[in-house]
C-alpha cells in the first residue's frame, strides 16, 4: 500500500496553527528529563519526511539516512519512523531540548494527544502517562490540536498501521542486533519490532508512570 503525499502547505499550515510547546512546557518536561523522547517509535505522516527535510535544509535522501528507519508491514506498506534508538535522534542530550522544535513530526508535536482505531473512526484522547496531562492548562491547550489533526488527509489505514506499535516500548538492544544482522538494517518487519517490546514490568519501570493528581498550572 502507498499512501498518498500530504502537500507541503499543509504541514507549513500546521505548524503555524499549533505551536506546541514554549519554556513553560519545556520546563514539565525537564522533570521527568523528556522520557518520552526514549524508547518510542517516532511515526512520519506520508510526505512529512519531504517537509522536514525541506525545512532543514537538506536533501530528503539525506534526511532518510541520517534520521529514519523503515517498518515493512506484511502486506508490504512502508512506513518512515525516527531513527530507533534509545532515544530520538533529534534530542540533545545537552538540553534535552527537541533540534527540530518548529517542524517536528506532527504527532511528536501533539504528544501528549494520542490516538485508537474504533472500527471506521479515530479517537484522539489525552496520554495520561504524560506529565504535562496532568496540568489542566497544558491538556487544555493541547486539545486545541484534535481539530487540526481531523482536519489533515490523513488515512485511516496509516492510523491502523501505526496503532499495531505505536503505544508499546521497546527493547533498543535487541533492535540494535537485528540491525547489526542485516545488510541493509534501516528496514524492520512487524515480527522483529513486536518481537523486541518490553514486557509490562519492564515497560512499567522504563517508562515511569506519571500519574498524579491533575494540578493548575498558568500556561
Amino acid at each position: 500500500m502507498i499512501f498518498k503525499k500530504i502537500p507541503m502547505h499543509i504541514y507549513e499550515n500546521f505548524h503555524k496553527m499549533f505551536s506546541g510547546v514554549n519554556e513553560n512546557t519545556f520546563s514539565t518536561c525537564r522533570e521527568c528529563g523528556g522520557a518520552c523522547e526514549y524508547n518510542k517509535i517516532g511515526t512520519l505522516l506520508p510526505g512529512e519526511k519531504e517537509y522536514i527535510a525541506k525545512e532543514m535544509g537538506i536533501s530528503v535522501y539525506e534526511f532518510k539516512i541520517r534520521y529514519l528507519d523503515i517498518l515493512r508491514m506484511d502486506d508490504g506498506t512502508r512506513l518512515y519512523v525516527l531513527k530507533l534508538g534509545k532515544l530520538c535522534p533529534f534530542l540533545n542530550k545537552e538540553t534535552e531540548e527537541c533540534e527540530c522544535r518548529n517542524f517536528k513530526p506532527v504527532f511528536c508535536k501533539v504528544y501528549p494527544v494520542v490516538f485508537t482505531v474504533e472500527a471506521e473512526r479515530i479517537k484522539f484522547t489525552m496520554d495520561n502517562w504524560c506529565k504535562l496531562s496532568q496540568k489542566k492548562a497544558f491538556r487544555i491547550y493541547f486539545e486545541t490540536a484534535v481539530p487540526i489533526l481531523l482536519s489533515l488527509p490523513i488515512p485511516i489505514e496509516w492510523f491502523r498501521c501505526v496503532a499495531s506499535y505505536d503505544n508499546l516500548c521497546f527493547d533498543y538492544n535487541q533492535l540494535e542486533k537485528y540491525r547489526s544482522e542485516k545488510k541493509r538494517g534501516e528496514v524492520f518487519s512487524p515480527e522483529e519490532i513486536l518481537g523486541s517490546e518490553k514486557t509490562e514490568i519492564e515497560t512499567a519501570s522504563l517508562c515511569i508512570n506519571f500519574i498524579e493528581k491533575a494540578e493548575e498550572s498558568a500556561f
